[in-house]
């Protein structure tokens, strides 16, 4: 990173940033429990011709985590990425985001009317995305049994989260489950599942809940900034037909389906996705200088 620092928040939590290379901003919001594992390809076809800006929500990464758990959610997160921008003076970014990430750049746009020059949302939902988690309510109904667990034991459910996830075991399972073993390596995965294993798992959960109930749906029709909406045709965790759905109800995007991939598609599909990124973003910079 060329520039690395915090800003601080009204409550005193410091949020990290670092920033790379130069021209027009792009800002890169990670997904739930990530630290930027999805983005190495994308950056470097990116990084000489823009400044990119990667940050880490609290609770992620080396950001302090939120002063109360209870009542950090996705708006907040939206609320410190105004902050990133400001302290920064990132005027007109294109803001991309990946899963969770997709979440908060949408309430950011319609926290921010006008602020990003357009969007990028890769692999990820409007909104309530455990309703369509593998297509099944089975992470609906864990769910409350893993809070009412960390409640009872927390001690004993944070060491457990700290010893299994990281196994090599974890990420084949993760491997054959969810990524296509055909287009990426499984040391693509292991970045993320060991930032996973680090974060407090009381944090994650509130943060999985607030998702889970969080939505723009009814916002979209009023996001008309240039969007590129990329999904994975194989993506279970964020099915085709929601990035559709947000195609039909978003008025000035265009939608990129990647056949094969998943919901890590950047990393198995990077020359595909990275000639549409480049693509989008020379054209959208370009009509702001025209």
């Amino acid at each position: 990173m060329d520039q690395t620092g915090y800003v601080r928040a009204p409550d005193g939590a410091k949020i990290w940033y670092g920033t790379t290379g130069q021209g027009p901003a792009i800002v890169l919001c990670d997904g739930l429990a990530c630290d930027g594992f999805i983005w190495p390809y994308l950056m470097d076809r990116l990084a000489d011709r823009y400044r990119l800006i990667r940050w880490h929500y609290r609770g992620h990464g080396e950001s302090d985590p939120p002063s109360n758990p209870d009542s950090y959610d996705i708006p907040e997160i939206a609320g410190d990425l105004r902050r990133i921008l400001d302290h920064l003076d990132a005027d007109a970014p294109v803001i991309a985001g990946h899963s969770m990430g997709v979440q908060v750049l949408l309430q950011f746009a319609l926290d921010n009317p006008g602020v990003a020059r357009g969007l990028i949302t890769l692999c990820g939902s409007f909104g309530r995305p455990l309703d369509t988690l593998k297509d099944t309510d089975f992470a609906h109904r864990v769910l409350p049994y893993l809070e009412r667990l960390v409640t009872m034991a927390p001690n004993t459910t944070q060491t457990l989260w700290q010893t299994v996830l990281p196994t090599r075991l974890t990420n084949l399972v993760a491997t054959a489950t969810e990524t296509n073993p055909s287009m990426m390596g499984a040391r693509d995965m292991l970045p993320y599942l060991e930032h996973v294993a680090k974060m407090d798992l009381k944090i994650f959960l509130k943060l999985v809940r607030n998702a889970a109930e969080h939505t723009t749906l009814d916002g979209l029709p009023d996001i008309d900034v240039p969007t590129l909406i990329v999904a994975g045709r194989g993506d279970t965790v964020t099915p085709l037909h929601r990035s559709e759905q947000m195609h039909d109800l978003m008025p000035n995007s265009e939608l990129l389906v990647v056949d094969d991939a998943t919901h890590v598609a950047p990393l198995e599909a990077p020359d595909e996705i990275g000639d549409a990124v480049e693509a989008f973003c020379e054209r959208v910079f370009s009509d702001c200088r025209n």
